[in-house]
């Protein structure tokens, strides 16, 4: 990947823009909702918790679309999801109750992948984030059958809750 990515056309800015928006809003963000044609070395997207909902932040990155390009890599739509997922951690009446300031940073992103696993409809994007979520719990030291079986119970957890 390049320092910066190529400059985009108006057309091509507003297309990104708007596909953005959309998955943003099929998967139920709420809050502000912005591309950046930068690249962040953030994976493609970042939430950012405001003062309450309305003033939360979903920040897509360039690196998400190159990610989206690649067959073998998340689709913008997972990586989205991923970060709704951080958002319903943080808001979610229950699950804020369950999680807030009990758990790493890196249980966080195994939970944020397991709710965005759920909220994915293409069953690609759900195996993904699916794998991701069993990935980091097996790099911290989980047996990876073991770390499945967590990974399922959780997503089972968030079905019932969601």
């Amino acid at each position: 990947m390049a320092d910066s990515p190529p400059p985009l056309s108006s057309s091509q800015l507003r297309a990104r823009v708007e596909r953005v928006g959309r998955i943003a809003n099929e998967l139920g963000f709420t809050g502000a909702v912005e591309y950046r044609n930068v690249y962040s070395k953030s994976g493609g997207a970042q939430y950012g918790r405001g003062r309450n909902e309305e003033y939360d932040q979903l920040i897509v990155y360039a690196e998400a679309f190159d990610r989206d390009a690649n067959p073998e890599d998340f689709s913008l739509t997972a990586i989205i999801a991923h970060e709704r997922g951080h958002q319903i951690l943080a808001r979610h009446p229950r699950i804020a109750k369950w999680v807030e300031g009990k758990i790493s940073e890196a249980s966080e992103e195994i939970l944020a992948a397991v709710i965005g696993s759920i909220l994915c409809k293409d069953e690609t994007d759900q195996d993904n984030l699916m794998l991701q979520a069993t990935a980091i719990l097996s790099d911290h030291g989980e047996m990876a059958d073991v770390a499945m079986q967590r990974i399922q119970y959780f997503r089972a957890l968030f079905e019932e809750l969601l």
